[in-house]
């Protein structure tokens, strides 16, 4: 009975379990009772001073392992969990009962989950948690593969089967699901004992958050979940690794110099320049030497480093630049370079001078002059400081007047010539891309956040401005398609007061639901969702019939008609309980886009369904391949 007594005070059992183990030694309900009263203020005591010796950002608990993983992901300074239930995880939602400070949010299939959960991350720079279902990982990893290719940080869970029915092909279940993820995690691991459950949940964080950042998978078992046991609580700061890394000075004397005595140098500026806020000291380095600036292509990026609006703005960069013409020094500034393919997408005899925290690709496909592993923030300040102690204050004013007046000539010139091509069919009633983007740049407020399915919407936003005091951009490099409208969700969610606006393709809009729709409803969520209908999945067929195969020869396109039936994106979104409409002449953009604001404002998502005039190799064409079942069956009766 000593052993039992020393295990209560210890708390290495409960009161629940005291008083059971008094019952075996023949103690009735009364007096066990009774004794369990009289030892509560020792217990009270030995809490206590368990408590006082360990340090307020540590704390034991006794728990479920439910309830230990929602007080880890407290400490955490999780917010909220993207969820799709599942009756294993019955723990984690009876601990979230009584837990105010944590909200969930639920997504009815798990890629659109992922995709909520990368738009979040990207905007609120914080690592958002994820319920998934067992089978439904798969469904998860199609938009995993996004922010594994963006480098954004998640913590993917999964309710994983027992560990005591593992490897008996039992009940939503398959032998090592982990391994599943591993291609597009930085770490993946399953916690075996109840009492691991906040350790490896805090190393979850910490490897997801660490720059370069990436999705990280845990599996909990059921039983993990369930069973009772005691664990330290930790704040997570005390596992954060800040990345604020100086320059090697040397490298960043010898850059300068390179960038001194170049002729026509190119700044390169991408996604990791977002990440670390250094957009000001990058603009500042780009100002200071009257550097031009392009931006990676967005194969390669999910953000805008560089105020698009700015004279220095070149556009997506190109390996033949028209201008500046041919590139001596080319200094990237935390972007993936272009994939180089069988060759590579700059000349052998650039000088290139690259600054990445992402040492893995640094230097990885082309050859560099200068690697340099930094944070962005601290080396283009360290950059522009070592450019002033080297040159004189004059040889940089006339090195900067020289080439800042001849860049914002031509940047000018290309503005009005984008602007002209589409001013000369702005009285069409067709809806052309270009209208519809200048139609959006006139009216959306100048704090919007506009999300974009790349590849759909690159000829809308070549008529808006993103960076500076501008619009802020959103995008994916994954190309995993469906992200854009689920993502915009994640984005609203961490600028509430922000207007949000998400634009996508027809074909983009059918991948990602339209099921994603109801957590719009659900927690009314004011994102304008705009859908580019063209009917088809335009650009890929472009790129199959400029093969100059069968398909082109004979004008039949075998794969990418979205026609028949045509799709009521409009009719969709109602059932869904989101107000749309269907906009087909181009007189009728703009009011339908004040009446998109209007329903934001007031707090309620509003969807454009917006038929665009199709463009391309055989998009006037509605042919598509002729099958019928019902035809089928009709020839067999």
């Amino acid at each position: 009975m000593k052993e039992l007594i020393k295990q209560y005070l210890d708390r290495g059992i409960s009161r629940r379990g005291l008083l059971t183990g008094l019952a075996a030694f023949g103690l009735s309900s009364v007096a066990a009772k009774t004794m369990a009263r009289s030892l509560s203020p020792f217990s009270a005591a030995a809490e206590e001073a368990n408590t006082e010796a360990a340090p307020s950002w540590m704390r034991p608990m006794r728990g479920n392992g439910g309830s230990l993983l929602v007080a880890q992901l407290k400490a955490a300074g999780v917010e909220y969990i993207f969820f799709n239930p599942s009756s294993g995880e019955a723990p984690i939602f009876d601990a979230l009962v009584d837990e105010p400070n944590i909200h969930l949010i639920k997504v009815l299939q798990e890629g659109a989950l992922a995709a909520m959960a990368d738009g979040y991350a990207k905007a609120s720079r914080k690592t958002p948690f994820l319920l998934v279902a067992r089978p439904g990982l798969p469904n998860a990893m199609t938009q995993m593969f996004n922010s594994w290719k963006d480098q954004i940080p998640m913590v993917v869970s999964v309710g994983f089967s027992r560990i005591d029915t593992l490897g008996q092909d039992g009940f939503e279940n398959t032998d090592h699901i982990e391994d599943m993820s591993a291609p597009i995690t930085k770490w993946h691991w399953v916690v075996e004992k109840t009492e691991k459950i906040p350790e490896i949940t805090r190393r979850a964080f910490k490897f997801a958050s660490t720059t370069p950042c990436g999705p990280v998978f845990v599996g909990y078992p059921d039983d993990t979940l369930s069973r009772e046991t005691d664990a330290m609580i930790m704040n997570q700061e005390k596992f954060s690794v800040p990345m604020n890394i100086h320059p090697d000075p040397a490298a960043v004397e010898r850059a300068a110099r390179l960038l001194l005595e170049a002729q026509n140098p190119l700044l390169y500026a991408g996604d990791e320049v977002v990440w670390s806020g250094a957009q000001h000291e990058v603009l500042e380095l780009a100002e200071l030497l009257g550097m031009p600036a392009a931006q990676p292509p967005g194969s390669v990026a999910w953000s805008k480093a560089f105020p698009t609006r700015h004279p220095l703005f070149l556009g997506d960069y190109l390996q033949q630049m028209r201008y500046p013409g041919r590139v001596d020094v080319m200094l990237n500034l935390g972007g993936r370079m272009p994939n180089p393919g069988a060759r590579l997408r700059i000349f052998p005899d650039v000088k290139l001078i690259q600054v990445r925290m992402d040492v893995t690709n640094l230097a990885r496909n082309y050859p560099t002059e200068v690697p340099i592993v930094a944070d962005l923030k601290h080396a283009a300040a360290d950059l522009a400081d070592a450019v002033k102690s080297i040159a004189t204050a004059s040889r940089l004013q006339k090195i900067r007047e020289t080439r800042q007046a001849k860049t914002a000539e031509y940047t000018a010139k290309m503005r009005a010539f984008r602007r002209q091509i589409v001013r000369d069919k702005w009285n069409a009633s067709s809806i052309s891309e270009g209208r519809l983007g200048m139609e959006m740049e006139l009216a959306l407020e100048n704090d919007t956040c506009l999300i974009a399915e790349v590849g759909s919407a690159s000829p809308i936003t070549r008529q808006m401005h993103f960076g500076g005091g501008d619009k802020q951009f959103f995008g994916n490099s994954g190309k995993a398609l469906g992200w854009a409208l689920p993502a915009s969700f994640g984005v609203k969610l961490a600028f509430p007061d922000r207007p949000v606006v998400a634009v996508m393709g027809d074909g983009a809009f059918s991948f990602a639901g339209p099921q994603p729709l109801w957590t719009f409803a659900r927690y009314h969520a004011p994102v304008t969702l705009i859908v580019v209908n063209n009917g088809s999945y335009n650009a890929e067929r472009n790129r199959m019939l400029m093969k100059g195969g069968r398909m082109f020869q004979t004008g039949r396109d075998m794969a990418c008609s979205l026609g028949n039936p045509d799709i009521d994106h409009a009719k969709a979104a109602a059932a869904y309980g989101v107000e749309g409409e269907v906009v087909r002449d181009a007189s009728n953009l703009g009011p339908a886009l004040e009446r998109a604001k209007r329903a934001t404002a007031q707090g309620s998502p509003y969807l454009l369904d917006v038929h665009v005039e199709r463009r391309g190799i055989g998009a006037a064409s509605n042919w598509h391949p002729p099958f019928s079942i019902e035809a089928l069956r009709q020839r067999r009766v």
